[in-house]
This record gives structure tokens, sequence and C-alpha cells, in this order.
């Protein structure tokens, strides 16, 4: 089977950094470099090379455009980082890794974990040919502001149906959780859920055995709660996280094609 062409993208962010940015994207011939600056525009000191980015790409004939994200929020650069992922999905993505600050780096990698299917990811790291450092007793920086606490996600995605079921949680929850035996028959609607018993009971075990053991306790997810008459089901910090991949799921292969045919 011939070789389908696809279009070259790159995700850089941009700190104090030129060449490598562009270097890779020329060795690479990239057709397009999504250039990752900071949101505050106004704190942001790395314009000028922003700026002379964009000038070497451009005279490359490489095309870019500017995405933004706070500098100092992983979760974020990981979610706009997955965003791009996403909306180019017929693509082949490389992903520089070394361009930016170390909040860049985690938020990037992060965001590959959370594709199943990642035949179209390339992280990559560009080693510098020279590093102009310091030399001991100097440092790069001195004292520590403080210190931001990085919720440890896991790597690995809930099976469909359990994703499926966090959604139904999330939009009906409330403030203060949705009630399991409604969480029972929507799981049941959308067949998230089977059984053969006809006691009364047989739906809720159901939905304990094949649902909700595994994601409270397999996952963390979510917190069921009995605070009054009822068992209330909500999602837990864990849960939040899967959040965003349930309002933006990944392309399944059958529409972006497989590996073998790209």
């Amino acid at each position: 089977m011939s070789k389908v062409s696809r279009r070259r993208i790159h995700i850089a962010p941009v700190g104090f950094e030129i060449d490598r940015v562009v270097l890779p994207a020329k060795m690479d011939k990239a057709d397009k470099v999504f250039l990752m600056v900071h949101s505050n525009r106004s704190k942001d000191e790395a314009k000028e090379y922003v700026a002379e980015c964009e000038k070497r790409l451009k005279k490359a004939k490489i095309e870019t455009e500017q995405v933004t994200a706070d500098l100092w929020n992983i979760e974020e650069i990981t979610r706009v980082t997955r965003d791009l992922i996403l909306g180019n999905s017929d693509c082949e993505i490389a992903i520089n890794l070394a361009s930016g600050s170390t909040n860049h780096s985690i938020g990037m990698d992060r965001a590959c974990m959370t594709f199943r299917n990642r035949w179209n990811l390339r992280p990559f790291y560009p080693f510098a040919k020279t590093y102009n450092g310091f030399v001991y007793p100097h440092q790069q920086t001195e004292g520590v502001k403080e210190l931001k606490i990085i919720v440890p996600h896991r790597i690995q995605i809930p099976e469909d149906e359990l994703i499926q079921a966090l959604k139904i949680i999330k939009q009906n929850q409330g403030k203060k959780g949705m009630k399991k035996k409604d969480l029972a028959k929507a799981c049941e609607k959308e067949h998230l859920i089977s059984y053969t018993g006809k006691a009364a009971n047989s739906i809720l075990i159901a939905l304990d055995r094949q649902i909700l053991q595994k994601l409270e306790h397999r996952w963390k997810a979510v917190r069921v709660e009995k605070p009054h008459n009822h068992h209330l089901v909500s999602l837990t910090e864990e849960g939040e996280w899967f959040e965003y991949i349930l309002q933006n799921p990944e392309p399944t292969m059958t529409n972006l094609g497989t590996a073998s045919n790209t």
C-alpha cells in the first residue's frame, strides 16, 4: 500500500531558546510550528525570542502559530498541548520537550500520556551543541519563591465504559452528587452494565461490580457517600482530572486510519 503523506506539525514552547526551536523544525521539514507562549503577555520575558523564531521559521517557509498557556501552570500546559494534538490528529506531531521550561516539558509529556493511540506522536529532546552555562559557584537562579505541588496523575486511561460512566456522573452530580439509583438507570440505558437477576437491587449490584468498585477502588475517581437516605456518587480530584479527557475524547483508529496505511 502506498504511503500517504501527512502534514508534519511541531509543538514548541518558547523560552530563551531559538536554535532548539528552529533547527529541529528545519531538520524535520515541518509544515507548521505551534509556538507556545506565556498567556500573560505583559510578563512574558521571551517576546523577542518568539519574534526571532517566527522570523527564522518564516524564512525557512515554515508556517507558525502562537498558542498561549500559563508558564507556571502545568495542568494548563497539559490541556493546551492535548487540545493541539486533538486538533491535528491527522498529522505527524513532534513535541519539543527542551525549548521551554521544566513546566513545559512535564506538562507536554503528560499530555502525550493521556492518549491510548500514540502512533502519530513523537516527543523529542534536542540536545544543544554547546551550553552557555554557569561556572561554580555561580548558579543560574537564586532562592526558592514557593513549592508548587504537582498531582501525580495516572498514565493509564480507564476503560471506555468507565469513561462513559464518569461522564454521566459529571453531567448529573450537581453540588452534592448523583443518586446511585439514578446512575444505575443511566448506565443501564447506555448499555454500560448488564444483569440477569429479577431482584429489586439487581441493577444496583451490577452497578457496584461492573462500574463503581473499579472507579472507587482502582481509579480513585469517585466517592460514594450516604449523607441521608440515598447513596450519592461524585467525582474525586482524580476523577476531575479525567474531566477534560471526557469532554475531548481522542479520535478512534477507525477515523484516523492505522499506522500501517500511513
